[in-house]
């Protein structure tokens, strides 16, 4: 069973143009907004991202709800306190071990972390084809075992002690197509969250969603079992569709391009995923999909806004 996406990507109208050359240099793909003039989905990121900032004491005081409804409804976020590299983002200094720690890897190029997760994924799919190819070739499954043993997330493997699969599975492709999907969403998607997060608030979105949708999907397999495959699942997906709604619920009216093409307003592109992918775990349409992990991966993309929000990390 395999976790994958659309592709999508995010899509800011703009008078302005991207530097080729700076995007080759610098190897990394950047999102283009104009410095003069405003549009509508540049001015819902510009104002979701400044309020994402604010710290609650800055606000007007209310209650959770009052604060998770008016900001559904306004795309509302926090405002302009600036990072601070040394403190690992959204304050604090090098007091201790883990602040030290947050900011050593802060401290590191973004383009590392950008990257290096590609570069895993592409290392782990080289991987099950040098399995796959060893096995019909010699007959020997040991090394296709191996990789179904430690880049599969199954109850199988949790059962057995293999509790890193939860996170190596969010890196595992064995189709060269769902990589592509995969990597095409990540691509243009990553950038623009790793930028408001940082690189220690987007690995804990990133392998914390993965996490979150590796779970989901085992626990639906093993909850439903009738309907959905008994076998694992693996892929990116999850921890991608975590950071495309944690996106959204800071510019809930930017522009999505469905497979770089169809415009799409964020919230409308991902209700319909959501409303999808349950339609589709519920009636088993999809068999070959972990549609439970989709879902996984985007409560998991809201929750981490929320929490991010409400300042409880």
């Amino acid at each position: 069973m395999k976790r994958a996406l659309l592709s999508l990507s995010p899509l800011f109208r703009s008078t302005s143009t991207c530097n080729r050359s700076f995007l080759i240099a610098h190897l990394k793909p950047r999102l283009c907004i104009s410095k003069s003039g405003s549009t509508p989905t540049a001015t819902a990121f510009t104002r979701g991202l400044h309020l994402l900032r604010t710290p609650p004491s800055a606000l007007p005081g209310q209650s959770v709800w009052q604060f998770v409804a008016s900001r559904i409804r306004q795309a509302t976020h926090r405002s302009g306190v600036t990072r601070r590299t040394t403190g690992g983002g959204y304050g604090g200094g090098p007091q201790g071990p883990w602040q030290r720690f947050r900011a050593r890897i802060n401290a590191v190029p973004s383009n590392y972390i950008f990257w290096g997760i590609i570069g895993l994924n592409g290392l782990v799919f080289v991987s099950w084809q040098v399995a796959s190819i060893t096995y019909q070739s010699t007959g020997d499954p040991s090394s296709y075992v191996w990789m179904r043993r430690n880049f599969v997330s199954a109850s199988e493997n949790l059962r057995a002690g293999r509790w890193w699969t939860l996170v190596t599975s969010c890196f595992s492709h064995e189709q060269p197509m769902h990589l592509l999907f995969n990597g095409f969403t990540f691509y243009f998607m990553a950038p623009t969250v790793l930028s408001i997060l940082g690189n220690v608030g987007f690995l804990g979105l990133y392998l914390g969603g993965g996490i979150v949708s590796s779970l989901a999907g085992i626990a639906w397999r093993e909850y439903n079992p009738k309907r959905a495959q008994r076998a694992g699942a693996h892929g990116a997906s999850g921890a991608i569709y975590s950071v495309i709604s944690f996106f959204t619920c800071v510019a809930p009216t930017a522009t999505f391009a469905l497979f770089g093409i169809i415009p799409l307003p964020a919230w409308a592109l991902v209700t319909g995923i959501f409303l999808y992918d349950g339609y589709s775990a519920l009636h088993d349409t999809r068999s070959e999909t972990d549609t439970a992990g989709h879902i996984g991966g985007l409560l998991a993309g809201m929750g981490y806004y929320v929490a991010k929000r409400l300042r409880i990390f």
